[in-house]
């Protein structure tokens, strides 16, 4: 069964008008281009990367969000802005539940997550404004091939992004392979650029007194809030993978703080780019229930499995899908 997905399919033909006059459809992997150059989804497939995207972030914890965006332009043909703003929007719904499942036993510093989102908010709208920009940017010649200047920014930035997480996956799993933990050894020390940044003392100093801090810079918290919500706004992503360190190495927040405090400050960042995503024409509305619902589901079987089968084996595969990733997206910018 083929799914219509009018705004994917509205800004396909605006990235690429030559889609509109097609002699006869084009068929991708799990889509078909009509010769309007209306964009056709296969429904099933579409509901079976949605379990398999919340698969791996039960599992792995992770996964889910940053490879959202690549899989559905990778493998549906949906332009990167509306795969970008329907990530966004779907991750309102999954950040929700999973406040709601953390309830009462999460510690949240309201305060500092508060803060967080102020410089959140103007990173996830610089993001999404650079989004605008490229889409409006039209095509530019890589060799011989007429690229869009958003399929290839988009391509590069997540490309760069995958690189750096897979190959931080690896490494672990490899460490964990020759000492037989998947843990990280009690007493890790923070990295030395975390050292340096706690120590500035840019006025105004505040405190944060549920988070144990007794002074840190303003700057530095507002920095990491924009810094997480620029990726946000950009690539849909949650940004939490910069924003749990920075909030344990960077500002000493204790662990349990910090992940009541990253959920808290996800949910309304997510929510504000949803809503910033959707005025722009963004967010395809059927798509986030479908991927919503399905990735609600892969993430509970993924949760369940981790228990009983994570090795660090698995962590090396996901490493590798990652990679097959970055390969595929290559492949599909230069065909």
């Amino acid at each position: 069964m083929n799914l219509m997905l009018p705004i994917a399919g509205y800004w396909q033909k605006v990235l690429h008008p030559e889609l509109a006059r097609l002699t006869e459809p084009l068929h991708g992997w799990f889509y078909t281009i009509t010769t309007d150059g209306d964009l056709l989804v296969n429904l099933a497939a579409l509901v079976v990367i949605g379990l398999l995207l919340g698969l791996l972030n039960g599992f792995y914890g992770v996964g889910g969000g940053f490879l959202m965006a690549p899989w559905l332009n990778l493998m549906f043909n949906i332009p990167y802005n509306v795969a970008v703003g329907t990530d966004l929007t779907q991750m309102v719904g999954t950040a929700t539940m999973a406040k709601i499942r953390l309830g009462r036993s999460g510690y949240v510093d309201f305060k500092l997550g508060t803060l967080m989102f102020s410089g959140s908010i103007f990173g996830v709208e610089i993001g999404a404004r650079l989004v605008e920009l490229l889409k409006r940017g039209g095509d530019v010649m890589v060799g011989n091939w007429k690229i869009s200047l958003l399929q290839l920014f988009m391509t590069v930035v997540y490309g760069l992004l995958l690189g750096w997480i897979a190959s931080l996956v690896y490494r672990e799993a490899k460490a964990a392979l020759k000492t037989k933990m998947l843990e990280e050894p009690p007493g890790a020390m923070a990295p030395p650029v975390a050292n340096r940044l706690r120590m500035i003392s840019l006025r105004p100093m505040i405190a944060l007194p549920v988070s144990g801090v007794d002074a840190i810079s303003l700057w530095i918290v507002l920095g990491v809030g924009f810094l997480s919500g620029l990726l946000t706004g950009l690539l849909g992503v949650s940004g939490s993978f910069i924003r749990m360190p920075a909030l344990i190495y960077v500002l000493g927040v204790p662990t349990v703080v910090s992940i009541g405090t990253n959920l808290f400050e996800l949910l309304l960042t997510s929510f504000y780019g949803a809503l910033t995503h959707s005025l722009k024409g963004n967010v395809e509305l059927i798509l986030v229930i479908i991927l919503l619902v399905s990735g609600t589901v892969g993430s509970q079987l993924g949760a369940a499995w981790q228990r009983q089968w994570a090795t660090p084996k698995w962590q090396l595969a996901f490493a590798v899908v990652i990679f097959l990733t970055i390969g595929c997206m290559a492949l599909k910018l230069i065909t």
